[in-house]
């Protein structure tokens, strides 16, 4: 039996879509993880077991309101990341 988050599915394609937009110190994959990671800790999970409860999880996740609940973790999660970069080599990319 596989458990899966749907959030995390949901959070890594809005992350995806926005992340050249977000006002961030670096664009490197290093900074994108950081954000994606923190922004999952903001929300709350979606666990499901089977595809079925995955499809419903994902429709749920799809309204406005959930994109935005998403988005503002994003953005707040991007802050705080932009504001302290942890990079292995200290090189920071724009």
């Amino acid at each position: 039996m596989i458990i899966h988050n749907v959030m995390e599915e949901a959070v890594e394609d809005i992350l995806d879509k926005q992340w050249e937009n977000l006002a961030v110190s670096c664009h490197c994959p290093e900074c994108k993880m950081d954000v994606l990671a923190l922004s999952l800790n903001r929300l709350k999970p979606r666990y499901v077991r089977n595809q079925a409860g995955g499809m419903y999880a994902k429709a749920d996740l799809m309204t406005e309101q959930s994109r935005a609940t998403i988005l503002t973790a994003i953005v707040e999660s991007s802050k705080v990341v932009s504001a302290c970069p942890r990079h292995s080599g200290g090189m920071i990319q724009k």
